[in-house]
């Protein structure tokens, strides 16, 4: 299959279709988190985790779609209450979308995301580092997928698009048999305010499908990496061999609960060679 490129857009306009919602919808959204967070939640979680969990089990062949394509986002919330508030609520991931979302009233801010991004995958690439961190986490991902006994077919793509509930990735045609898992990667460096240091960011959502590509399940992962911090923009731009080692750090400490979160806890098991061999990996 071929990779299409993935490169058309700027960060904050991949930033906007990932969050397929308007600045109402997102204010809306945040209330009604933080108001219906706890017992309703809680009611109906057993018997749909039940649902979720014969689902994902009972999927035997995974196609890993994921967005190849390193993009590396620089970010700070400027002082922006929309920012602080989706951040308290949703985490950095909540400052990411706010920020790409309210775009009338933060087009500098908007901007200026977008040149830092630029730039700082630039340097990243300039300095000799390999820019293959989603790719190392898919590949990290499939083998615990092999572990738990399934085969597996990697595919990189374009980034998927649209809500986190119905991601899709354009012009992709499944492979038939398999259950799909689209990946979207985000790695960046954010503040949560003007004046607070640049930290590392990493968000993996995942949406899986059945062979007839119904939705089965959706998660998100995060991870909590607060090393290295940079004071300065400045800073990370010009130590970008350890910054970008942070985010690769946190990729790593993603794998398991990506796997858990979707297919649960079950213990790796020591397979024969032969059944660990996958369409999308043999094949090259």
């Amino acid at each position: 299959m071929k990779l299409l490129n993935p490169l058309p857009r700027s960060f904050m306009d991949l930033l906007r279709l990932d969050a397929g919602m308007s600045l109402q919808k997102l204010t809306s959204l945040l209330v009604a988190t933080a108001l219906l967070a706890g017992c309703a939640a809680e009611a109906s979680k057993p018997a749909l985790q039940a649902r979720q969990d014969a689902a994902t089990r009972s999927a035997a062949k995974v196609e890993l779609i994921y967005n190849e394509e390193d993009q590396l986002i620089v970010t700070d919330g400027g002082g922006s209450g929309l920012t602080g508030f989706a951040g308290l609520l949703l985490g950095p991931i909540g400052a990411l979308l706010a920020l790409s979302i309210d775009t009338n009233s933060r087009m500098t801010m908007a901007a200026r995301t977008d040149q830092r991004s630029k730039e700082f995958t630039a340097a990243v690439k300039n300095s000799g580092a390999a820019m293959t961190l989603n790719r190392q986490f898919a590949e990290q991902l499939a083998a615990r997928l092999r572990e738990s006994g399934r085969e597996v077919k990697l595919t990189p793509f374009m980034r998927a698009t649209g809500p986190a509930s119905e991601m899709k990735v354009p012009e992709l045609q499944p492979t038939p048999g398999y259950s799909t898992l689209i990946l979207r990667i985000t790695t960046a460096y954010g503040a949560a305010d003007a004046t607070s240091s640049f930290k590392p960011f990493i968000s993996v959502e995942q949406l899986l499908r059945d062979e007839r590509q119904s939705v089965v399940h959706q998660t998100a992962h995060t991870a909590d990496v607060s090393e290295p911090t940079y004071f300065s923009y400045d800073g990370l731009l010009k130590d970008t061999a350890v910054a970008h080692g942070g985010l690769k750090q946190g990729l790593d400490r993603v794998v398991q609960p990506a796997y858990a979160g979707m297919f649960g806890g079950d213990q790796p098991r020591v397979l024969p060679a032969e059944s660990t061999r996958t369409a999308g990996l043999d094949a090259k």
